[in-house]
């Protein structure tokens, strides 16, 4: 089922996600090694501005949008896979966040599988 079909969270509070994913880090709940928090923050802000921006997105285009911001870091300090479960992570809390279906939100897998 393609993205564009399901609602998206009306509100989306970068803050909040910002400051949600700091403590997480804080915690040590990002993984092992996970570095500085600031790795994060770009992918944070990607992860809300695409719902954001492209709220009818299908899950094919928000691959396409995140392998084109991969592609622009310079330097990226997270391998593709950690930075595209990350993005996946932040959609789902995001969800989570704002009570909507979490089956709902969308995969960057989709145009892989």
């Amino acid at each position: 089922m393609s993205s564009a079909q399901l609602s998206i969270p009306a509100v989306i509070d970068v803050d909040a996600e910002v400051a949600y994913w700091r403590q997480r880090h804080a915690d040590g709940n990002l993984g092992t090694g996970s570095g500085s928090f600031g790795h994060y923050v770009p992918w944070i802000k990607f992860a809300c501005d695409s719902l954001i921006t492209q709220p009818r997105a299908s899950d094919e285009q928000r691959d396409e949008s995140f392998q084109t911001q991969y592609a622009l870091q310079i330097m990226p300090r997270l391998t593709e896979e950690q930075a595209r479960a990350f993005v996946e992570s932040c959609w789902e809390h995001v969800y989570l966040a704002s009570r909507h279906d979490v089956a709902t939100r969308p995969r960057l897998g989709a145009a892989r599988a």
